[in-house]
């Protein structure tokens, strides 16, 4: 393929993948100009983070490999991007594979013990939460547990882990957007990494689909296949990586690692011209005339 078709290949490929990305924007009220004065700072950062080598970059390289003007890069380098603190997901999601899998709170058949919020030198909630992180607030932890779903009281003052998944409820919670960020980049970085022709090492990246399509009758059945197949893959790797992630602090070097699987459903294509998708009565006037 020649560079020029590639160039043209991947601007249609972004096309598709800021569709549902200008959906959502639009539906948070994020205006365009706010989109592009983000993109053009990670443009700048990703110039200035990941194209080092040989040596660190000048800000007029930058400008040049960017297509900014020297006046936007500088503009980008002195100040600071938009950073948000961690919600507390990460912190729920383990509190949850614990529960599960550490022999101290799991009972027989492998079910999670109920557990007293606070019952001190004994097993609790509270104990639970100070094995992942002694600074946490066990109260708010919890909280955050029940609106979800996770926990559940049982009896009065005994809980029970309803869940072995954390499934955030409220669709635009600081937790399920960054949910969503995390998400969409690792995806992303991926396949970024699998497209590296420096990269001889692909990382895991499959799909499956429906050749031409799946009758509308059958939608409902094999998205209830898929989900107790991808339920159960999910869960044994879980285990997998709880019995060998171990907590030593002097384990080394960490790198973040996972799988992420998500089921996509996409309409056929049936898209007009814009031009007949607006109200311009000038242009309606025009055409009649």
């Amino acid at each position: 393929m020649s560079q020029k078709r590639a160039h043209r290949c991947l601007l249609v490929a972004l096309r598709r993948i800021l569709r549902p990305l200008a959906r959502l924007l639009i539906r948070a009220d994020v205006r365009f100009d706010e989109f592009a004065d983000l993109a053009m700072g990670v443009y700048v950062e990703s110039a200035a983070r990941d194209f080092r080598r040989p040596g660190l970059p000048s800000r007029e390289r930058i400008a040049a490999v960017t297509g900014l003007t020297r006046r936007q890069v500088d503009r980008y380098i002195d100040r600071t991007l938009p950073s948000a603190n961690p919600t507390s997901a990460d912190l729920l999601v383990e509190i949850l594979q614990k529960w599960h899998t550490i022999p101290e709170y799991v009972g027989p058949y492998g079910i999670p013990r109920e557990l007293e919020f606070a019952r001190p030198a004994e097993r609790c909630f509270c104990s639970l939460v100070a094995l992942i992180d002694p600074t946490a607030d066990a109260g708010a932890a919890l909280e955050d547990l029940r609106r979800t779903g996770a926990v559940a009281l049982a009896g009065d003052s005994r809980l029970r882990a309803v869940s072995r998944s954390l499934l955030m409820s409220a669709p635009a919670s600081p937790q399920m957007i960054e949910h969503f960020g995390v998400t969409l980049s690792r995806f992303a970085a991926t396949m970024e990494y699998n497209m590296d022709p420096s990269n001889s090492d692909k990382r895991l990246q499959r799909r499956v689909t429906a050749d031409r399509g799946l009758p509308l009758e059958l939608v409902s059945e094999f998205e209830k296949y898929a989900r107790g197949k991808a339920t159960e893959f999910l869960l044994d790797l879980d285990n997998w990586l709880a019995s060998r992630a171990s907590d030593d602090s002097d384990a080394g070097e960490r790198l973040d690692a996972g799988v992420n699987v998500f089921l996509h459903m996409e309409p056929p294509a049936r898209e007009e011209p814009l031009a007949l998708l607006i109200n311009d009565p000038e242009t309606k006037t025009s055409t009649n005339g």
